[in-house]
């Protein structure tokens, strides 16, 4: 089966963007073609590095947006271009492992999915590998109960059919976190998403971002969810609705200072090896930071209270 890779640059290094690019070219199992949408018209360098890539190799085509479109925009674009069936997603600053394609696929061809995802391992600025991620849920009814309370599937490893996604309208433009919501109006719609608990990717950590975007992140997904729960109950959702109220609150910095001073005895809790006294003294703290900083404990703990009822019951057999 024929696999479009597709990817979007912005304001990534060259060197990042020239491994992640080398990264698709080397797999064990080729792409028919590699789309690749650059954001930024004013880097001039990564628009002369993507235009030799271009010019060298067939399965490269090449989109520079005359004005910067966003991720969502972007990647729509690189859909509706793209000519196969079956799309993985790739970032202009990771490295997919040599056989990634082909796992996926393998994967995604014999459980019959519509969607699957793998895990990571994460790098440095430096290149270094510092950590893995702790396993993610495989199986599709285990993930199918999950994801209503948060997203356990890693964008830039998804392998996806391109006629699901858009049966589903695409991503839609938000401020973060557009892919959540694609997987839940995927989930509403009845198709099936899985996972593989294997490393297939090298995610870039880039300075402070696993924690700079956090308020952020966390108001755009439950007002995700909260369209996922409209869509259950009514067959559609008021998507745009009360996006201006929402991008205030994204913007009130006091309300961002308390909710991240929550977030960090929500990190202190969850810490491996702290003794379970401290752990829930922190969690405690967390929760009585702000209501905001509670609900956000709450949702947690019933998405791991659900994995770990459920977990066991949906395990799949070794990925390797």
């Amino acid at each position: 089966m024929a696999i479009s890779v597709i990817m979007s640059v912005y304001n990534e290094r060259p060197e990042q963007v020239q491994q992640a690019v080398d990264s698709i070219l080397k797999q064990t199992y080729l792409p028919r073609e590699f789309v690749i949408v650059l954001d930024n018209p004013e880097r001039s360098d990564l628009k002369d590095l993507l235009m030799d890539y271009d010019c060298r190799v067939e399965m490269i085509k090449l989109v520079c947006n005359p004005e910067n479109l966003g991720l969502a925009a972007s990647l729509n674009k690189a859909i509706e271009l793209a000519s196969n069936e079956l799309i993985a997603r790739m970032d202009a600053d990771d490295i997919s492992v040599t056989n990634r394609l082909e796992v996926e696929l393998e994967a995604l061809k014999t459980r019959d999915l519509d969607l699957i995802s793998g895990n990571i391992a994460y790098l440095d600025e430096q290149d270094e590998v510092v950590g893995e991620k702790s396993a993610i849920p495989e199986a599709e009814p285990l993930i199918q109960k999950i994801l209503p309370y948060g997203s356990t599937i890693i964008h830039p490893t998804v392998l996806m059919r391109k006629t699901a996604v858009q049966q589903v309208g695409g991503y839609r433009l938000l401020p973060t976190a557009e892919d959540y919501d694609l997987w839940l109006r995927l989930l509403a719609n009845g198709f099936k998403i899985g996972s593989i608990n294997r490393r297939v990717l090298n995610y870039r950590l880039r300075g402070n971002s696993m924690t700079s975007d956090a308020w952020k992140t966390y108001l755009v997904s439950r007002y995700i969810q909260q369209l996922y729960a409209e869509r259950k109950r009514t067959g559609a959702d008021s998507f745009g609705r009360g996006m201006s109220a929402l991008t205030d609150k994204i913007n009130d910095v006091r309300a961002q200072s308390t909710f991240n001073r929550g977030q960090k005895y929500f990190t202190m809790a969850s810490m491996r090896k702290r003794k379970l006294g401290q752990a829930l003294a922190a969690l405690v703290r967390a929760m009585v930071t702000s209501p905001d900083n509670c609900y956000y404990v709450i949702n947690y703990l019933r998405l791991r209270t659900i994995w770990s009822v459920n977990g066991r019951r949906y395990r799949q057999q070794p990925s390797d």
